[in-house]
């Protein structure tokens, strides 16, 4: 049905929402988070189709509902060059405030912040986006951007939920990074020297685990992503063996396991899992 006023549907919305957190067992703030998700990505697919790539752990969330990790951050590739912190922040206002299929929700977005770059030289643009429904706050969802063209020509066309259907508002679809070439940044993001700081991306070999265990990676082909990751970020090759990982990951693990609402192998499994994966990969001669 059609709802006549943005504190009808909101009224409706929340309803719902308790009802399948009551259900589920999956919090209320994860999903309103994911409605939130949905009427941003709606935003980006239907003004700028074939621009935007959908990754990072909110690509999981979609492939896998709620046996993903929680994040609550939206990662988009963009096959645009970006000039600036303005340039790019006019182009997500004029994204971002459509009026779209009559759903009620008016998005705000901050002024982006440039991140350090990536190994390859590469930056990263983050931005506050806020949510307002029926005059008052829904939602807030960090929201970084990534302009890298070559790194976006492997994607899968994804159905995301549709948490308002029951208000006629049509479901939509998301151009994801292809799994494998995500398996491959997790590995070179689980791996990457940082210099005197320590890796800390303790939730890439998460992220790497949940893939295991759904059976979503071909080796072969994984392969293939990382050598070429590993070729563009690095200039190399990906090395024969696995490093040691760093000596703070065991708590770091457990911690990031317990604010997680999921079965966790311990982390000794966990890193047998991914070192097998690697193996598999890059046999030895």
């Amino acid at each position: 049905m059609t709802y006549q006023s943005a504190q009808a549907l909101r009224t409706a919305l929340e309803t719902r929402l308790l009802a399948r957190s009551a259900e589920t067992g999956v919090s209320l703030d994860r999903l309103r988070r994911r409605v939130m998700f949905e009427r941003v990505i709606a935003r980006f697919q239907t003004a700028e189709p074939g621009q935007w790539v959908l990754k990072g752990g909110m690509a999981l969330e979609v492939r896998l509902h709620d046996n993903a990790r929680l994040t609550k951050d939206v990662d988009l590739g963009l096959r645009d060059a970006v000039d600036s912190a303005s340039d790019l922040h006019e182009r997500l206002v004029e994204i971002l405030t459509i009026d779209l299929d009559h759903d009620y929700f008016v998005l705000t977005v901050g002024a982006p912040e440039r991140l350090r770059d990536d190994s390859g030289g590469y930056p990263t643009w983050r931005a506050k986006v806020g949510a307002r429904l029926a005059d008052k706050p829904f939602g807030r969802v960090q929201l970084d951007v990534s302009p890298r063209a070559h790194e976006l020509h492997a994607t899968d066309r994804l159905a995301i939920p549709n948490s308002l259907a029951f208000a006629g508002v049509p479901a939509v679809e998301v151009e994801a990074v292809d799994i494998h070439r995500h398996a491959a940044e997790k590995f070179h993001g689980m791996l990457r020297d940082f210099g005197e700081r320590e890796n800390s991306r303790v939730r890439d070999l998460v992220d790497l685990v949940i893939l295991l265990e759904h059976g979503l990676v071909v080796p072969e082909r994984t392969a293939t992503a990382v050598r070429t990751v590993w070729l563009e970020r690095d200039s190399t090759e990906p090395p024969d063996e696995l490093p040691p990982l760093p000596e703070s990951w065991p708590d770091r693990y457990r911690r990031l396991a317990a604010s997680h609402d999921m079965d966790f192998p311990p982390y000794s499994s966990a890193v047998a899992h991914v070192t097998q994966l690697w193996l598999h990969m890059f046999p030895s001669s």
